[in-house]
């Protein structure tokens, strides 16, 4: 009885919400804190998809045993692999050159992005709150950017939006395309083949890899890649289990949460109050675009 119970816990959304929660500030803390460290940050993103993507099989026996026979999604997924590798190439980068709390915020641009993918190129209703949540969004993101008079940009900051652009571009073409597969195999598929393609493009070599893998940050790379395969796990069942007009504004509120954490973590001082309420602002945003 109590193993259906706490097994019945774990198939609930609250759950699967919290979990991410949790687990993605954890996953975000611990990034900033590796490749502030490293001088080749390619290599902190290999390592940490192989760990994510081979720890996450662990969960493989509790879901269905699946596969896709369709042809056409592989050809899918590969594609969208394809955006997802550029999109975690670009986004170790601007990691390491942006606060914490920034890239979490500009991440939240593929919200956007995903907007005008319906409307531009399905051909989907415009639907005023979802228009009105994508303003949002975007007004909070400019707030954030608007310093002493102007907009301030930099490389890394036009980085970050080109990766919230390329994640979004990976969803769009990957949607719906998990539910064809071990959800735990797919993880691995969507973090390794990644890392296999950075670490033949990038020419690293094995003993490089493996020499800052044992590094002083060995424990962090554990926790921060073993995080990384279950976030995605948490946020997918968390869609999947429950209605997305709850569940989209809870997740955000991983933004609200990074802010606060990296200013005792990471002592992001700067500008706090504005990011807090970027960061709710951001949060009401995504609410109206999934109403």
């Amino acid at each position: 009885m109590e193993f259906i119970d706490i097994f019945n816990i774990l198939n609930t959304w609250q759950f699967n919400v919290i979990a991410f929660l949790s687990v993605v500030t954890i996953y975000t803390q611990n990034y900033k804190t590796i490749v502030d460290k490293v001088k080749k940050e390619a290599i902190s993103l290999v390592i940490l998809q192989l760990i994510g993507g081979i720890s996450i099989l662990a969960l493989t026996p509790f879901f269905p045993l699946k596969f896709s026979t369709d042809i056409k999604i592989y050809a899918l997924l590969f594609i969208a692999i394809i955006f997802y590798t550029i999109n975690d190439r670009i986004h170790v980068t601007t990691r390491k050159n942006l606060d914490v709390s920034v890239s979490s915020i500009l991440g939240q641009l593929s919200k956007i992005f995903l907007i005008l993918y319906g409307v531009l190129i399905f051909k989907q209703e415009i639907i005023m709150s979802k228009m009105f949540g994508g303003l949002l969004i975007f007004f909070g993101i400019a707030t954030l950017l608007y310093k002493k008079g102007k907009f301030s940009f930099n490389k890394y900051v036009l980085l970050a939006i080109l990766a919230s652009f390329l994640v979004a571009t990976g969803i769009v073409i990957d949607v719906d395309i998990s539910t064809k597969f071990n959800l735990p195999i797919y993880i691995m598929i969507t973090l390794v083949i990644p890392a296999l393609i950075i670490f033949i493009a990038e020419r690293f070599n094995t003993k490089e890899v493996y020499l800052e893998f044992i590094s002083s940050r060995k424990k962090s790379y554990l926790i921060t890649g073993i995080s990384w395969g279950l976030l995605i796990l948490f946020m997918i069942r968390s869609l999947q289990l429950g209605e997305s007009i709850f569940i989209a504004p809870l997740l955000a509120v991983s933004v609200f949460l990074n802010v606060v954490m990296a200013y005792f973590v990471h002592n992001e001082r700067s500008d706090f109050l504005k990011k807090i309420i970027v960061a709710i602002i951001i949060i009401i945003g995504i609410y109206f675009t999934v109403i």
